[in-house]
């Protein structure tokens, strides 16, 4: 299945603006942005992530079938998904889209696109591969599955700080953060349930030898 669409996630980001106390004419804006940011994000992440070597295999030595007995690992950005530099220019194009301009449009531009690629790489850090993927022939047969993480607290005062450097400070900044962080974690939480690791991992009795991706 494919990395969640901006669409998916824009809704339930206004409704967390909302939540946050933030109101009038920009918030349907700021939701498509975070969205479109964040969704677009995801779709790079899915065509870079690997799943690393040496995920535990229990597999027959002869005839090589067995499945994955233990968890896995992604590999850590910016090897394994974007960066914050890569995610900046996309955020500033999708701030600017939805008309949100003015003296604070790029400070927010670089809050979006860091909260984001933060978000990326603690999912890297944290999230882990399931075990019980399916081995045939010394090789994986069928699709793994990922585990959701709830991100959200971390992701919130990781915001918060990105705000303030880059001059988005005042009462409604703290409530800003938190919307932002519950819509990046929503589109995580999404990719978690939609993505799945691809089948063709080289997988002889121990661990799996080779690098997985993701589909």
């Amino acid at each position: 299945m494919p990395a969640p669409s901006p669409s998916q996630i824009e809704s339930p980001t206004k409704g967390f603006l909302n939540a946050a106390g933030l109101q009038g004419e920009d918030v349907p804006g700021l939701a498509a942005a975070i969205a479109n940011t964040t969704g677009q994000a995801l779709t790079m992440f899915l065509s870079q992530a690997m799943t690393m070597p040496g995920i535990p295999v229990a597999a027959d030595p002869i005839t090589g079938t067995g499945a994955s007995a233990g968890p896995g690992q992604l590999m850590p950005p910016p090897a394994g998904g974007p960066g914050a530099s890569q995610l900046e220019g996309l955020a500033s194009g999708q701030c600017q889209a939805q008309g949100l301009r003015g003296e604070d449009a790029d400070g927010l531009a670089k809050a979006i696109a860091g909260t984001v690629a933060q978000g990326i790489a603690l999912f890297c850090a944290q999230s882990m591969v399931m075990p019980g993927i399916p081995v045939a022939g010394f090789v994986s047969s069928g699709p793994g599955m990922l585990q959701p993480v709830p991100l959200a607290s971390t992701l919130e005062g990781i915001a918060n700080g990105l705000l303030s450097q880059n001059g988005i400070r005042g009462e409604a900044a703290p409530d800003l953060a938190k919307a932002l962080a519950q819509g990046v974690d929503l589109g995580l939480t999404m990719f978690a349930g939609q993505v799945m690791v691809s089948p063709g991992i080289p997988c002889p009795p121990g661990a799996s030898a080779g690098p997985g991706r993701l589909m």
